[in-house]
């Protein structure tokens, strides 16, 4: 049995990571998020002792990397307006 807590279908959260990094960081082709996405989510998982957390560790790791090497964060209209 897995450790996931609640997560019945990775592969199908991580592509929703994947869908929501995309909206984020237009930018940034698919192909190369959904690499970023996978690759980090491999590395946590073999450093893991829990798994319960990885998908969101997952996309905060990613959305880091993208920032760092200077790629924008493109935010909803209502969000900016906050």
């Amino acid at each position: 049995m897995s450790d996931t807590h609640g997560i019945v279908n990775v592969d199908v959260a991580l592509r929703r990571q994947v869908d929501a990094l995309t909206l984020r960081f237009p930018d940034v082709d698919k192909a190369e998020l959904e690499q970023l996405v996978h690759a980090t989510y491999d590395r946590l998982k073999d450093e893991a002792a829990v798994e319960s957390h990885l998908v969101s560790m997952t996309e905060g790791q990613v959305t880091d990397a993208l920032r760092a090497r200077g790629e924008e964060v493109h935010v909803r209209s209502e969000d900016a307006a906050e």
